[in-house]
């Protein structure tokens, strides 16, 4: 069990890391504290060889390619909304008819995104989020020793993954790989592609090591 533990606090910390990342522009503490670090920056492969780390102050680097690069994915050419990838109509949905939405209150979470930069709750900052807080609820029923639960909360990340998170955000995340022109976009875009395909396996095999159990 403490195997697992260990594991769901690093889900809970890798979620965590890559909603900040996506859902606005990288802020100098945030950055260093990625570059500064030899574990989180293995995470980002390609920034770690970038030579503009060593070319320019942190300041300079995400005014004048960072932001610009926040924008020109997110913003403005690869919207990072599942409604814009799954419907056919190609719009944001904001309305409360939103699946994601709908998915979001029928297991107790609610959002408000006027404290976000999200327009609509299926950004995929906000589904990561999401998955955040319910590995927590997972870890926080295991502290209570109440494993029956913390199955049932496995087997909701594992149905919005299904239905959600890792049936368009693999989609989404190699379009933005694809539009990055600064290895640290690049770089958010693949670890966050690989986490969200082993996260599912994660949780695949998890409540199929139960099963057998």
């Amino acid at each position: 069990m403490e195997d697992r533990i260990t594991e769901t606090q690093a889900r809970i910390n890798m979620y965590g890391l890559l909603s900040r990342l996506l859902i606005e522009e990288i802020d100098p503490f945030t950055f260093e504290k990625i570059i500064n670090n030899e574990d989180l920056l293995d995470l980002f492969p390609n920034t770690k060889e970038w030579d503009k780390l060593k070319e320019k102050d942190i300041k300079d680097l995400i005014e004048e390619d960072l932001n610009v690069d926040f924008t020109s994915i997110f913003l403005l050419n690869v919207y990072p909304y599942e409604s814009v990838f799954m419907q056919e109509e190609g719009h944001i949905n904001p309305t409360i008819t939103n699946p994601t939405l709908v998915f979001y209150r029928e297991h107790g979470y609610s959002i408000d995104l006027n404290k976000t930069r999200a327009l609509s709750p299926d950004h995929i900052a906000v589904e990561m989020e999401f998955m955040m807080n319910l590995a927590q609820e997972e870890l926080n029923a295991y502290a209570r020793e109440n494993y029956e639960e913390a199955r049932k909360i496995l087997e909701i990340q594992k149905k919005f993954m299904e239905e959600h998170l890792a049936n368009w955000g693999p989609i989404y995340l190699m379009a933005a790989r694809d539009m990055a022109e600064t290895p640290f976009y690049y770089d958010v875009a693949e670890t966050s592609l690989e986490f969200i395909l082993s996260d599912y396996d994660y949780l695949c095999e998890t409540l199929e090591k139960e099963e057998v159990s």
